[in-house]
């Protein structure tokens, strides 16, 4: 049997075995194993999920690198990445949308959730402004720079634009870390600290900055250190 028949051969038993018993009883290992066998053009398969589990540790940190940072690791090549990748955005797709159901956000944790489902799964570090009536209900949710949160990155005057036309009464930031670290940096605190300060010439309250990471999520407003910035 050559390499394609036999790989087309593991492939209909993949399918097979799947459509017949699901993936509920598959480790995390078995179904990266299992989904990379579909992409991969050798029957390696095993030993590139071996070396994805060994650096990232968990799925959820592979479903969130980068095209490059995969190509990083030994066995994954432009296919591979690109499959992946095209998976985390299929997730991150799924997550958005969740947010089309919420109307209102009522307290930290709903705001928390509501970053997440427009965080969890970018693959670079990205900022989000979410506006709020006087009733807490989400006037409009958007991205609005790409890379460490920075005051000089978020483009006040294209913000200036979207308050005038949103006329929103509060405002919650967000942004996603890419290392597993939900502490507020330096550059954290000065950005909120300015944005709060910019927000006030038109009368606009910053309820919270939410800080998104792999494994969990932090409220700045809720932060004893930092709830000065927020009074």
């Amino acid at each position: 049997m050559t390499d394609s028949e036999l790989k087309k051969q593991m492939c209909e038993n993949l399918q097979d075995d799947y459509l017949l018993n699901g993936s509920s009883d598959l480790s995390d290992f078995e179904l990266l194993e299992k989904t990379l066998s579909l992409a991969v053009a050798k029957n390696n398969s095993k030993e590139i999920a071996d070396n994805l589990m060994n650096e990232f540790n968990n799925l959820k940190s592979v479903s969130v690198a980068s095209p490059k940072r995969l190509m990083q690791i030994d066995g994954v090549n432009e296919q591979v990445a690109t499959y992946l990748s095209l998976m985390r955005d299929i997730l991150a797709r799924i997550e958005l949308r969740k947010n089309q159901s919420v109307d209102v956000l009522a307290d930290v944790n709903s705001a928390i959730e509501y970053a997440k489902n427009m965080l969890l799964f970018q693959d670079v570090e990205r900022v989000v402004l979410i506006t709020l009536d006087e009733d807490f209900r989400v006037i409009k949710s958007d991205y609005i720079s790409q890379g460490t949160a920075n005051f000089a990155n978020v483009m006040p005057v294209e913000i200036s634009k979207r308050l005038v036309a949103e006329k929103p009464c509060y405002v919650v930031v967000a942004h996603n870390h890419l290392v597993d670290n939900g502490e507020p940096s330096f550059s954290d605190v000065n950005f909120t600290i300015n944005l709060t300060n910019w927000l006030s010439q038109f009368g606009i309250k910053l309820l919270d900055h939410i800080i998104v990471c792999k494994s969990c999520s932090t409220s700045m407003a809720m932060e004893e250190e930092y709830k000065f910035i927020f009074d």
